[in-house]
């Protein structure tokens, strides 16, 4: 019979800070405000600092967001391609010791010392699908925090219903979208300062969800959140901002995401009285989300708006130079100026354009 964690107590103080040497290259490695939202998520997820095993599905090479944000002795990964090397360079940068590195058919196990405890990674070398799916969680077994940086395509409905399925109650989840309250994960209170822009995590921003009981279609449904967060993303015109010149590939993507999207609502089962309401919940918030929102200036390519939040984007991701910071700044500055500063009809055509195609699509969901 698997183990359930005890509820979270409220915010506490911080962990322990970190060596000086631990913090400097975590900060090297993430960025200052990278590190602060791990420093909160870590407040919530471990507060006293326990044992704690962590899953994470298509991971790449990436230790370095687990650790801070969790402080788990044991992190198991799983990805179609190696990283072993990878995995070794990077607890070597964020101030880890390896210990020991050992292999065994598509696993390596490496056993490292960070901040003062002996701490472990599994990686499996695997592609996760539906033939490999019940052994990896066989041999995975219950872990305690599920943990997604972006949120991807990591498989069918069922695949994430069995994620999910290993996920100990009162476990959790780290997501980079919205979950819906209906599926057994109840959101647990992240400081309202990370969720701006400097904060920006994965494709979105980081959720953090308490497990408080499975649910049947809980998969289906995660399906469903990722997919609605992905199709606001692009209807919000992403971080760049739309451009007419763009309209045509962007609405393709667009219209496939709300296919999708359709496909997903369309499978979920919704027998009893309770079940039925949450599928009419469900539908007036996708209405809501992709239908009547209206959206801002930011979303308008080369207005100064979209140029500040562009900016602002590329700054928390240290992807600009000082240099190139200046020639942006002076952009903005020559953008309020200029007499074809994008206008609030464009706004409103690429909004209607994107209206047309939702109705389109949920045919009779609209008028």
């Amino acid at each position: 019979m698997e183990k359930e964690l005890q509820p979270n107590k409220p915010m506490k103080d911080a962990l322990a800070s970190y060596g000086p040497k631990t913090e400097h290259a975590l900060a090297s490695r993430l960025g200052e405000k990278r590190l602060e939202l791990h420093g909160a998520a870590a407040k919530i997820i471990n507060a006293d600092n326990k044992d704690l095993t962590i899953f994470y599905p298509a991971s790449g090479p990436d230790v370095a967001n687990v650790l801070p944000s969790t402080h788990a002795t044991k992190i198991i990964l799983a990805d179609k391609d190696q990283h072993t090397s990878n995995i070794i360079k990077e607890i070597k940068d964020i101030g880890g010791s390896i210990q020991k590195v050992s292999y065994s058919g598509n696993k390596s196990e490496i056993d490292f010392e960070w901040e003062g405890k002996s701490r472990k990674v599994i990686f499996y070398h695997l592609e996760i699908d539906k033939n490999s799916i019940d052994k990896l969680m066989g041999e995975v077994g219950h872990y305690d925090v599920y943990f997604e940086k972006k949120s991807q395509d990591l498989g069918s409905p069922e695949i994430l219903e069995k994620f999910m399925g290993n996920l100990k109650n009162g476990g959790h989840a780290v997501l980079d979208y919205d979950a819906d309250n209906h599926i057994g994960l109840e959101k647990e209170p992240l400081d309202k300062k990370y969720d701006g822009e400097d904060y920006w995590y994965g494709h979105h921003r980081m959720k953090i969800y308490r497990k408080q009981r499975n649910v049947r279609g809980m998969g289906l449904r995660l399906n469903l959140n990722r997919t609605l967060s992905d199709a606001e993303y692009t209807r919000n015109g992403g971080y760049i901002g739309i451009d007419e010149k763009a309209y045509e590939p962007t609405f393709k993507v667009y219209r496939q995401q709300l296919m999708e999207l359709k496909n997903v609502f369309d499978a979920i089962q919704a027998e009893s009285k309770e079940e039925l309401q949450e599928k009419v919940s469900i539908k007036a918030e996708i209405i809501e989300r992709l239908y009547k929102a209206k959206g801002d200036m930011s979303m308008v390519l080369d207005s100064p708006e979209n140029l500040q939040k562009q900016l602002k984007h590329l700054i928390q991701m240290r992807a600009i130079s000082a240099e190139s910071h200046e020639i942006f700044a002076e952009r903005i500055r020559e953008a309020y100026n200029s007499p074809d500063r994008p206008t609030e009809q464009q706004l409103e055509k690429f909004i209607e354009d994107g209206r047309k195609i939702f109705r389109e699509v949920f045919i009779d969901w609209v008028v």
